[in-house]
């Protein structure tokens, strides 16, 4: 993955946490987390995301990974 697309897929990501932090809790994602936390969080996403199984899609699984994350706050 080239640098570009390394810096988008981070953006992405980080828009995607923002997106279901204000869909399940109301409020963005740094009324809840701090910006390390973000970080951190971004780093265990590409940890796991290979366990994951081939079959889904990297927006499914990065939305499941989110969700998951905030319902365990």
């Amino acid at each position: 993955m080239s640098t570009d697309q390394q810096a988008s897929h981070r953006i992405n990501f980080f828009e995607q946490l923002h997106q279901q932090f204000l869909f399940m809790k109301g409020y963005g994602t740094y009324a809840y987390i701090s910006s390390h936390d973000v970080d951190q969080l971004y780093t265990s996403y590409l940890m796991q995301q290979n366990t994951f199984a081939a079959s889904v899609t990297q927006q499914g699984n990065e939305i499941s990974f989110i969700r998951s994350f905030i319902k365990s706050l």
